[in-house]
């Protein structure tokens, strides 16, 4: 690989895409004054290598595309995601926190995140703002994109926020001067893509958007900052708490109401032109679905059956997650994104009890269960069942308002797991043959990438919409001090929108009865609900100090992930060390 940093980045070519652009390398600043309307199609370009596969490494891959790496190394590194086996897709080395730095995900989305900055400072360093209100917010957008890949960056290859502005970040790129090859510290990392952001908006105040939300708008500036200053400690709750604040003074009334199931079912299907969205890769069909296996939706759908299925179908919900809906019924949320594998339940009217346990051998969690005729519901609401020769009982219990079932035996083979005691999920029973893993368990499927032009694994992503700017000032309320009613009255509006009623919502008065310690705790469970699967889970715990428990049914070790673990910070690529000496993130 040649030095990114060293002789900057070869030509910007396309191998599909909608939109026509100039090469930023053949488009140089000088030029792109001497034709200001060239930087549309010089703007447009970043849009497009958000989502093309390019040739790289001599090599093309048509599942090589930012958008899809990115989602794929944040949200399978949290505990929403459960994989069902090993694969050759190299999204499980991230998933399973493996410190390999020669994998396509991470050096292809390296690659392309530099490759798309360089545009941008390019036409950064060439539009001229006074040109006209089009122009103006045309450098807010190219603004935008190097705060984006930037903060994207040092996501995902440093230390969290929290552990200390002074850790390693990334090596900076905020102008056309490519000789420094060093990692700027994660302080001054997020301090300039917070300048960069005021500046984006400050310029794209002075224009509009240019289309529907697959566009760039201030909002999305906004929304983005809001996120940023989460992100980045106490300090700044407050700036996200007012930037929060002018956004939804300004949200459309239709994202403050409720939303029913058609409406969220279809959500997938029209990112770009609902109120919900702030900013989506708006993928078009069919040009950009150049394989139906290739796309985020396909890791977690699959339709039909081998040889001929579309869609891989390996990521589904961990048990957790699923316990949270089932806590009210009625959350609309659940009836539109979950789905089982079809045919799998029997609708014989009995149960499986199933737990997750610790492998003697091997890394990876396993299902201990039974099922069918072995399982006897008595009528205090417990379950009986005899495993392994001896007798146990699945007994109910009141959890944060809900029931959960807890075998009073250390089943899991981890003592120190709930206190030795074992937490079971009662599932109708399931074919033998159909929709199992890790030893008989049901499949769900997540739909939230699913169905846009009629095609099972094809979405345009949501990067920035309504449901977290709520959210985000939701939990700047909670942890900033004083204001867990504030906090708790922007969860209800999430959770009226999603269809519960005035009966579940949650107040200063009973959170503690209902199970919560603290109103962040709240939050937080509220976003596990309503962002899941949309790359932001690790993010949430590991800002607000939290470990990561990974003791569930999947391929990855049973381990407990502490917010201070090096592993956490992504190796650079191997191809980047190598060329360019950078310090490579520590490890134990």
């Amino acid at each position: 690989m040649k030095k990114i940093f060293a002789i900057g980045i070869a030509i910007l070519a396309l191998t599909s895409c909608n939109m026509d652009f100039y090469s930023s390398d053949s488009m140089t600043s000088a030029q792109l004054k001497e034709n200001p309307s060239a930087a549309v199609y010089t703007t447009d370009g970043i849009y497009a290598l958000l989502k093309d596969p390019l040739y790289y490494k001599e090599s093309y891959d048509d599942s090589n595309t930012y958008i899809r790496f990115l989602f794929q190394l944040s949200e399978t590194r949290g505990d929403n995601v459960c994989i069902s086996g090993h694969s050759t897709d190299p999204f499980l080395h991230p998933y399973r926190y493996e410190d390999l730095d020669n994998t396509k995900n991470n050096y292809y989305f390296w690659w392309i995140g530099y490759k798309m900055i360089y545009a941008a400072n390019s036409n950064i360093d060439g539009i001229d703002p006074n040109e006209s209100a089009r122009s103006a917010h045309m450098l807010g957008e190219n603004y935008f994109f190097r705060a984006l890949i930037h903060f994207n960056f040092v996501s995902l290859y440093a230390r969290p926020y929290v552990c200390g502005r002074d850790n390693p970040g990334i090596v900076l790129r905020r102008n056309m001067d490519y000789s420094k090859t060093e990692r700027s510290s994660v302080g001054e990392c997020y301090d300039a893509v917070v300048e960069d952001l005021k500046t984006a908006i400050d310029y794209m105040s002075k224009g509009s958007a240019r289309g529907d939300a697959s566009y760039i708008s201030v909002n999305a500036a906004k929304a983005l900052l809001a996120r940023v200053y989460l992100f980045m400690g106490d300090d700044h709750l407050q700036d996200c708490i007012d930037i929060c604040n002018d956004l939804i003074g300004k949200a459309p009334a239709a994202v403050k109401g409720e939303y029913t199931v058609e409406k969220l079912a279809e959500y997938p299907k029209h990112t770009w032109d609902s109120p919900e969205t702030i900013w989506c890769v708006h993928l078009i069909y069919p040009t950009d679905l150049l394989s139906e296996s290739a796309t985020i939706g396909a890791m977690y759908y699959k339709q039909g059956k081998e040889p001929d299925n579309i869609g891989w179908g390996e990521w589904y919900y961990n048990d957790e997650l699923i316990e949270l809906y089932n806590r009210y019924p009625e959350d609309r949320r659940f009836k539109a994104y979950f789905t089982y594998e079809p045919m799998a339940i029997l609708n014989n009217g009995k149960k499986m009890v199933c737990w997750p346990e610790k492998p003697e051998s091997g890394d990876y969690c396993v299902t201990g269960y039974v099922k069918g005729d072995a399982v006897t519901a008595n009528a205090d609401g417990s379950y009986s069942f005899t495993y392994e020769g001896k007798n146990y009982t699945a007994k109910p219990e009141q959890v944060n308002g809900y029931t959960r079932y807890f075998i009073d035996a250390n089943l899991t083979g981890d003592a120190s797991y709930y206190n030795g005691r074992t937490p079971a999920f009662i599932r109708d029973d399931v074919d033998e043959d159909l929709g199992i893993r890790s030893s008989l368990y049901v499949r769900y499927y997540n739909t939230k990438f699913s169905g846009q032009d009629g095609q099972p694994t094809f979405s345009s992503p949501a990067i920035l919409r309504w449901g977290e700017v709520f959210l985000n000032r939701a939990e700047a309320y909670a942890r900033i001090g004083g204001k867990d009613k504030e906090a708790l009255d922007d969860v209800n509006l999430i959770r009226h929108r999603a269809g519960l009623g005035a009966d579940a919502d949650f107040t200063t008065a009973n959170m503690a009865g209902r199970g919560y310690a603290s109103a962040l705790d709240v939050v937080l469970d509220e976003r596990r609900m309503e962002l899941c699967f949309e790359g932001d889970r690790m993010f949430s715990l590991y800002r607000n100090k939290k470990s990561i428990d990974r003791r569930y049914v999947g391929y990855h070790p049973w381990e407990v992930i502490d917010y201070t673990d090096l592993r956490i910070a992504l190796k650079l690529p191997a191809d980047e060390i190598n060329a360019t000496d950078l310090e490579q993130n520590p490890r134990p």
